[in-house]
């Protein structure tokens, strides 16, 4: 290295040198007035020189050989090339006589004498043919290192079409989107339109017969008036005659009103309603005509909650599920297990009912939490190997074994699914066995849910990962390993489904939500500590499409993606 260093650092200070020599220096010796501007150099002589003395410089015998380079060339590699191509070195031992030599043993440029003397039996080879050896070497070693800078290289080019894909399918889509809510606001507006004017239609008929009902009751109340204006003239003012004569008529008067009928108001017409579509069914429609695309990273924050839980002895939520009206069913888990229960919340997040530990009394631990066809609220007692429907006011209504089980979801068949210590069973929901088949035991609970193609999600915390069975309980495949990279997750808890079959699935142990495609593969990071989430462990989509998270201390935080 330092042989490179010297070599480097003197042809650094022989080109300054040369530049430096703006005049010929061979004119200069002639004292020349005047001198004019060197325009070459000889690299043999080491001195510049103008066009007419480097032209005699070779027209000498003994110069016909020597190599004359252009100063306007100085600053290119040729030129350094050649200064380097001509350095002497000296011998690295006497430090006087050139480099002939070069020991690979010792590592060091010799002169003949010192080969001789100093490095017997080294292998010692002349220098020109050790670079050539090294220089093959080396190629050798590069090479692979070519190839993986190629690779970058396609890297790079990949990449950046990639990049012109996003860009195009950014303006692509937008421009869909664009399209199809012009076309949507179009038929919004014009249907609007129309409501109005049948708004319109249906109110002025109504004004009009009101209207006439309003001026039928007000001459029928002067006739009413105009006997009793006559009648009452007749008695404060009229002479004892006037009163015979006139009486007989007023009496007629009185009589001819009488049958008068006061109109009546017709309810049916007092006011006029608009009806409305059922707002899931206006989302779900809207959802629908705009399309879908791939939820965004991060979603946002509808509203939050935080369920009040004991410190000592410590609660946490376990299970979170929505029903059809979008109550909240917060399963909490203690380990007193006295203390678990299933609390209901409205959409309000008012606390509506709450189921107790039906086993308390047996210290068993109670969980759940699943809603079946018939809108009841389905849970397990581990322990105890039950499977326990109540509803929503708490009255249970069906009891059934199932052995060790964990977890339990219900299909679109109405069927139970349950997640066991080392099974997954069917059941019908009075409690025969449909199917069953084997999964792998751990050391934490299992969670479990079922997808849109009733196939089986369960979490296995202690595993890190989770396993996809199909309709019949084969395994299609497992998600996830320990750690936080992506597709890594920490002690995977709840799932849950969106409609084109992406899993949603929660990592409390790196405060994150993943999105899951319908075989398995990673798509995104869907929620993460950044949008305020901590150490989810159960997650569910409300009949709105919002996303609806559990964590561990109670947390309750509703996004919409």
């Amino acid at each position: 290295m330092s042989h490179l260093l010297v070599s480097i650092s003197h042809t650094l200070n022989q080109v300054e040198k040369a530049k430096a020599a703006k005049k010929c220096e061979v004119c200069c010796l002639k004292n020349v007035r005047n001198p004019p501007t060197a325009t070459k150099r000889c690299l043999d002589c080491k001195e510049s020189m103008c066009e007419a003395c480097s032209s005699d410089h070779l027209l000498h015998k003994l110069n016909r050989d020597h190599k004359l380079f252009p100063v306007d060339q100085f600053d290119s590699d040729d030129y350094v090339t050649e200064l380097r191509a001509r350095q002497n070195t000296l011998c690295d031992h006497n430090n006087k006589d050139p480099v002939e030599i070069f020991c690979p043993v010792c590592k060091k440029f010799i002169c003949v004498g010192c080969m001789v003397l100093e490095h017997q039996g080294h292998n010692c080879l002349r220098i020109n043919i050790a670079a050539d050896k090294r220089k093959e070497k080396l190629k050798f070693h590069v090479k692979p290192i070519e190839k993986k800078s190629l690779l970058f290289d396609q890297f790079k080019t990949a990449a950046e079409d990639q990049k012109a894909s996003v860009e195009e399918g950014r303006k692509t889509a937008k421009s869909q989107v664009k399209k199809q809510l012009e076309l949507i606001i179009q038929l919004a507006s014009q249907r609007a339109d129309n409501l109005l004017k049948e708004i319109d239609t249906k109110l002025n008929a109504k004004l009009d017969t009101l209207n006439e009902l309003i001026e039928t009751a007000t001459a029928n109340q002067n006739r009413l008036d105009d006997v009793v204006d006559f009648s009452r003239k007749l008695i404060n003012h009229g002479n004892d005659m006037d009163v015979l004569q006139m009486a007989l008529v007023c009496e007629q008067s009185v009589e001819s009103v009488q049958t008068i009928d006061i109109p009546t108001l017709p309810a049916a017409m007092t006011r006029l309603q608009l009806i409305t579509k059922d707002m899931e069914e206006c989302v779900t429609n809207i959802n629908s005509c705009l399309g879908d695309v791939v939820p965004a990273a991060s979603g946002r924050l509808v509203t939050s909650f935080k369920e009040e839980l004991s410190k000592c002895p410590e609660e946490v939520i376990s299970r979170l599920t929505t029903d059809a009206n979008c109550d909240i069913l917060i399963s909490i888990f203690c380990k007193d297990k006295a203390r678990n229960r299933i609390n209901i919340y409205d959409n309000n997040f008012v606390l509506q009912d709450t189921i107790p530990n039906p086993r308390a009394a047996e210290k068993e631990s109670f969980a759940g939490i699943a809603i079946d066809d018939d809108s009841h609220i389905v849970t397990r007692c581990q322990g105890s190997n039950e499977i326990i429907a109540f509803t929503k006011t708490g009255d249970q209504v069906r009891t059934f074994h199932s052995k060790s089980p964990h977890a339990v979801a219900v299909n679109s068949k109405g069927h139970y699914v349950v997640a066991g210590f080392n099974t997954l069973t069917v059941h019908h929901k009075d409690g025969k066995v449909l199917q069953t088949a084997p999964d792998p035991g751990g050391k934490y609970t299992k969670h479990i849910h079922c997808d849109v193609n009733d196939g089986a999600i369960v979490s296995d915390p202690a595993s890190h990962h989770i396993r996809v069975y199909d309709s019949t309980l084969q395994l299609k495949y497992r998600y996830g390993t320990q750690g936080a990279g992506d597709g890594q997750v920490g002690r995977p808890c709840g799932t849950c489904c969106l409609d084109n079959g992406d899993i949603i699935v929660t990592d409390p142990g790196n405060y994150r939500l993943h999105l899951v495609s319908p075989d398995g593969e990673f798509k995104q990071i869907l929620l993460s500590k950044e949008d305020g989430i901590r150490v989810p462990v159960d997650v569910v989509l409300n009949r709105f499409g919002q996303l609806v998270v559990g964590e561990e201390r109670g947390g309750i935080k509703v996004f919409q993606l």
